[in-house]
């Protein structure tokens, strides 16, 4: 059986902006359903399978956005979820969540910007998190953008400061205290003691 790294000459590094690669839509629905690829301006990324950690971190926010969803009539969805922002830039953030108005985006995947989006940084990936993506994001007018680091216990609150033009930037939302809601998604609150408190009670023991 052929895999995508047989098909594909799959690039696991960095690359400057100014340029695109290769690879387009096409090339990437080619690829096994499932396999753990992105697609970022033209190139096909690999990630390896992430820890415990970090999917017990997702599946506590994933909680507290589904219970944002239901009192708002938004949707939230977590990995994996293609999320088509071009023909050469398809991306899965480790959560996304959609305002009520703006559902009509989710068909068999997600075409266009969602309302925010959450990644959780690893070893394999926070350099790409916070460099390639994040500039991504941006172009592609996602409103809202949260970076987590499960080794220092830090979210990044990022808000798209111009969401017209495609070359706005992020600014990041400065905290008094642990508690943190969402300026454009009202619904979204969260209380980070609450939170990390929770992800230490629910890791495994050793």
């Amino acid at each position: 059986m052929s895999t995508a790294s047989d098909k594909f000459d799959v690039f696991s590094g960095f690359t400057p902006f100014s340029t695109v690669g290769p690879y387009r839509a096409a090339d990437y629905w080619q690829l096994e359903e499932g396999a753990p690829y992105e697609l970022l301006r033209g190139r096909l990324i690999m990630s390896p399978s992430p820890t415990s950690l970090h999917q017990i971190i997702v599946g506590e926010l994933y909680g507290m956005l589904r219970h944002a969803a239901d009192t708002s009539e938004g949707l939230t969805i977590p990995s994996p979820m293609d999320v088509v922002f071009s023909d050469d830039t398809i991306l899965q953030p480790d959560l996304l969540y959609i305002a009520k108005d703006r559902r009509h985006i989710v068909k068999d995947r997600v075409e266009g910007p969602p309302d925010l989006v959450v990644e959780i940084l690893s070893p394999a990936t926070g350099r790409r998190d916070k460099t390639e993506k994040l500039d991504l994001y941006a172009k592609y007018g996602v409103a809202e953008y949260w970076i987590i680091d499960p080794a220092t216990q830090v979210f990044e609150f990022l808000l798209l400061d111009d969401l017209t033009s495609g070359s706005g930037s992020y600014v990041i939302q400065q905290q008094p205290d642990d508690h943190y809601r969402s300026p454009r998604l009202p619904e979204i609150a969260i209380n980070l003691a609450t939170f990390w408190a929770e992800i230490e009670r629910r890791l495994p023991k050793t």
